[in-house]
């Protein structure tokens, strides 16, 4: 749970590098008037986060609540968001058409798990087309025929990207509520690293992780400059494994879901999904603490050191304790400011193709409308 203005000053006796105290936004942001979406029922729930942050768990525990399903990662939203001026004006159904079969009709877009063994392609594809005429409410056309598969009234998404086009979640469905995962950037980095997604060379690999990392961090915290407590709320990993009843409790409070006797079931419930052998070995597994300080035995002290120095201000403020004693080598310096450059020079091209998108391209509205709109 958020704690006050002293942060640091409990640590976790059993987890060195953790403090029980953390605030993620000030207590100002904390007591914002609510949105004027606050009561509105069944809002979108998503996940996002730095990869590796226990998305995959907490998506899989929230999707055993009877009245939520959440699907396993798709890959949809994101390239179509990006890539929405080239189906055009979805108020033609033909465009709409058109989206559907790009979804459908190939592997790894996420078509065949949105229909959970419950909808044909053909059923799938007029559903869409009979959606509203704009890309949010195509999306909630998808995410409501998987609950609907699932027989459960709401439904949420999940993926750790979220965090970064948070921008994006927002524009497509103004009434979401959007939960960020934390997770200790060292654990997070080394967790990255172990699978090989930054490359093999370790200090270059642990620079781009760092940077992965700290982009998610930042991308949340200046977008919920225009969001309130109903919106947004901040998880962090170490909690949801020390005290998986009390984050979810949490959870359900944010999103007005029953808690209470659900929980247990969540917890306990199967995990249900497709999980990536090496990646979520331990999702069939009970609940460990374990990969809280699993980082010491991953990351030599030069490479923990890299990430302090990186995450030193957030490293804090998210209630994390420093535990290398030493300054990271120049080289890794050097690597860490060139990854950043990379993704600065990344996110600066999408910020400017946006504004483009949105002015001149394709002006046509995105957010998602009530199915009983005209």
């Amino acid at each position: 749970m958020s704690g006050g203005p002293d942060v640091g000053a409990t640590v976790v006796a059993a987890h060195p590098t953790l403090a029980e105290a953390w605030q993620p936004r000030t207590e100002a942001w904390l007591s914002r008037r609510p949105s004027p979406f606050a009561g509105t029922v069944g809002r979108p729930l998503f996940i996002g986060a730095c990869p590796r942050s226990g998305t995959t768990l907490l998506r899989s525990m929230l999707n055993n609540h009877p009245d939520l399903a959440v699907p396993a990662e798709t890959g949809f939203v994101i390239p179509l968001w990006i890539g929405r001026g080239g189906f055009g004006d979805l108020r033609a159904a033909e465009n709409r058409r058109r989206l559907a079969e790009w979804i459908f009709d190939a592997p790894g877009r996420g078509g065949r798990r949105i229909r959970a063994g419950a909808f044909s392609r053909e059923q799938a594809i007029e559903r869409v087309v009979a959606s509203q005429p704009t890309l949010g409410s195509v999306f909630a056309t998808l995410f409501a025929m998987f609950a609907e598969a699932k027989g459960k009234p709401r439904w949420g998404d999940k993926r750790p990207a979220y965090s970064v086009y948070i921008d994006a979640i927002f524009a497509l469905f103004p009434s979401a509520q959007f939960v960020n995962v934390v997770r200790d950037p060292r654990a997070a980095v080394a967790s990255a690293v172990r699978l090989g997604w930054y490359g093999d060379e370790k200090g270059s690999a642990v620079a781009s992780a760092v940077a992965s990392w700290d982009a998610a961090v930042r991308r949340v915290d200046r977008f919920a400059r225009r969001l309130r407590p109903d919106q947004l709320i901040d998880v962090r990993y170490e909690d949801m494994v020390r005290d998986p009843a009390a984050t979810l409790q949490r959870v359900c409070d944010f999103c007005d879901l029953r808690g209470g006797d659900t929980i247990p079931t969540m917890i306990a419930g199967p995990r249900r999904g497709v999980f990536n052998e090496g990646w979520h070995d331990r999702l069939a597994e009970p609940i460990s603490t374990a990969p809280i300080d699993s980082f010491r035995g991953d990351l030599e002290p030069r490479r923990v050191a890299l990430v302090e120095h990186a995450t030193g201000r957030e490293l804090q403020r998210l209630g994390y304790v420093r535990a290398a004693p030493l300054e990271p080598r120049p080289a890794d310096l050097k690597a860490l400011r060139t990854h950043r450059r990379n993704r600065n020079v990344k996110w600066l091209r999408y910020a400017l193709g946006e504004a483009k998108r949105r002015h001149v391209t394709h002006r046509h509205p995105v957010a998602a409308q009530p199915a009983e709109a005209s």
